[in-house]
């Protein structure tokens, strides 16, 4: 055998061993959990339907916060309501953030509320939506514009009853329009109705 086989064999072999005691296994210095074995963790043993139920009992046994490792990834359970609400309320600046998406922020522009990252302009843009869509401002301002619009579909109804499946999709786009642009639909032949 070459020396260079032998090393390569070597290092192979060390590569095995390496994977077989600690990818999958938990560190010391993670919260307990259920056993695992070596490459899976604890994928192995998580039910396909009812995972639940398996968790509820993960958690009588390891307590209200448990880990679970998945190959090399490692996942926390929190069951207990007093850790959930600590989590969520007191530290939630720390665990707002979405995973960062090149795509989101392709498509996006990353000025899009559902894709935006948690920051000066997430929090302004949310603020704005909060004030607009209150349910105290809903109440005051959108009821009326609805009520407006449901009557103009009541009467598209009686004047072209032909087109009645054109009068809902007119509405909606009406209401929808009105309040985000301040735009109406008079008619299901309008520009903007179009694609």
């Amino acid at each position: 055998m070459t020396p260079l086989l032998s090393i390569a064999l070597a290092l192979l072999i060390v590569g095995i061993v390496y994977i077989y005691l600690y990818v999958g296994s938990r560190e010391k210095n993670l919260l307990p959990g259920p056993p695992t074995v070596p490459v899976l963790g604890n994928i192995h043993q998580i039910p396909k339907k009812g995972a639940h139920f398996q968790f509820a009992k993960w958690a009588q046994e390891y307590g209200g916060i448990y880990t679970l490792k998945f190959g090399t990834g490692t996942a926390a359970v929190v069951t207990d309501r007093r850790l959930v609400k600590e989590l969520v309320d007191k530290k939630s600046s720390k665990y707002s953030e979405r995973p960062k998406s090149y795509v989101a922020k392709l498509i996006s522009g990353g000025d899009h509320i559902l894709l935006m990252d948690y920051g000066s302009q997430w929090r302004d843009t949310r603020k704005l939506l909060h004030g607009t869509f209150m349910e105290k401002v809903c109440e005051e301002q959108h009821l009326k514009v609805q009520e407006a619009e449901a009557r103009q579909m009541l009467r598209d109804y009686l004047v072209d009853p032909e087109d009645h499946m054109l009068h809902p999709k007119r509405y909606s786009n009406s209401v929808t329009m009105s309040i985000v642009w301040g735009i109406r639909t008079p008619t299901a032949q309008t520009r903007h109705m179009h694609r």
